[in-house]
């Protein structure tokens, strides 16, 4: 088994990860078919489930397929791998078929998408954790409890005790080379981003976001971390202030993989935040959620130059406005950017949004200027 990927069995299930050479004159090789599950593009961690079933296979008919305009925003893909020829195929959250190099979905029976999209499910049903209220996840993260956490961009894995914390989970690594995994996963250099992990304990797995940066007291004698993390899971709130991080809690749609739920509940001023918190957590996946469109000219601007921003902060609170019945808003917001290597500046940025109706979600159609830190 490789390191970060989860390979899963079922019934007319067999595993496999490539294949082997065929010698000339062999019998071809049987078609095989590869659900993969990866919270992004980026991510090195991914669920594999391999079906090896002929009959199922020979339905799929790859002949039968009809032009998209795009293909939407996913985290399932299926490699088909037939006569020596591959097929990566984007799953939708219907169980829509799409051919990514072509821009084609492919047209299945009613039953046979159901099926398939029956091993998708397994899949991502194994790769995340469950979307579980603070109030529900502090029963089995309780205190003292020693729990494995997952990051689920890496794919690396640690041991963390939960110490103190009412309002979230105050953690620590259990031992030294648990804090060396914890460190391996902010690239040797300890910080307050978020990222999205999953919180393992007693057979359960829970969608959670941490931070990785050491503070506070009550350390683990010997494992080399000075304080505690935060450990943050859905509804829960900062000690002090009592009020909900936006930061972490989209961190937690993410590890339950529920982004597009997330995005459904939002409004246009969350959608819009949304964005300023891609930015500052480096965060590609949620900035493509946020656009909603993978094809926007914009958004591969914004994520190829998203290491060059260290934050980017709005300066007023919003002044919120019931946006029922309407289908598109431009919303001007003051932030102050930070740029690496250079000086905190002050710019007004132009959010346009839209939605295709008052049932859709919210998503950034563009940004005015459509870069920043303003041009030289």
């Amino acid at each position: 088994m490789k390191k970060g990927v989860l390979i899963l069995a079922a019934t007319a299930v067999c595993i496999g990860l490539g294949s082997l050479p065929v010698r000339a004159g062999a019998p071809a090789a049987p078609a095989k078919l590869t659900f993969v599950v990866q919270t992004s593009p980026e991510s090195a961690m991914r669920s594999e489930l391999t079906v090896r079933s002929p009959k199922l296979l020979k339905k799929l008919l790859p002949d039968k397929v009809r032009p998209v305009q795009r293909v939407p925003l996913t985290d399932v893909y299926a490699l088909l791998e037939k006569q020596g020829a591959a097929v990566r195929y984007a799953i939708d959250a219907h169980g829509n078929w799409y051919d990514t190099q072509h821009r084609q979905s492919l047209e299945l029976p009613q039953v046979l998408k159901d099926r398939l999209h029956g091993y998708a499910e397994a899949v991502r049903t194994a790769h995340y954790g469950q979307l579980a209220s603070w109030e529900e996840a502090r029963k089995t993260v309780a205190m003292k409890a020693v729990c494995r956490i997952v990051d689920l961009e890496t794919g690396l894995a640690f041991q963390a005790q939960r110490r103190a914390g009412s309002s979230h989970a105050d953690m620590q690594p259990l031992t030294k080379a648990d804090t060396a995994v914890m460190k391996e996963i902010y690239k040797g250099a300890w910080s307050w981003k978020r990222r999205a992990v999953l919180v393992e304990k007693d057979g359960r797995s829970f969608a959670a976001s941490m931070h990785g940066m050491p503070h506070g007291g009550d350390g683990i004698p010997g494992n080399g971390f000075s304080g505690h993390f935060c450990v943050h899971f859905l509804g829960s709130t900062t000690h002090r202030s009592k009020s909900i991080d936006p930061d972490h809690q989209w961190m937690v749609y993410k590890a339950a993989g529920r982004l597009e739920e997330g995005f459904r509940l939002a409004s246009p001023y969350a959608v819009t935040d949304s964005f300023l918190i891609a930015i500052n957590q480096q965060d590609p996946q949620l900035l493509r959620y946020a656009f909603g469109d993978t094809a926007n000219p914009q958004l591969e601007q914004y994520i190829s130059g998203i290491d060059k921003i260290k934050a980017i902060r709005r300066i007023h609170p919003f002044r919120e406005q019931d946006t029922s019945g309407q289908l598109g808003l431009e919303l001007p917001v003051d932030v102050t950017v930070h740029e690496v290597g250079r000086r905190p500046k002050k710019q007004k940025l132009t959010f346009h949004l839209k939605r295709s109706d008052e049932s859709a979600r919210w998503v950034i159609e563009r940004i005015e200027p459509p870069s920043f830190p303003p041009a030289k």
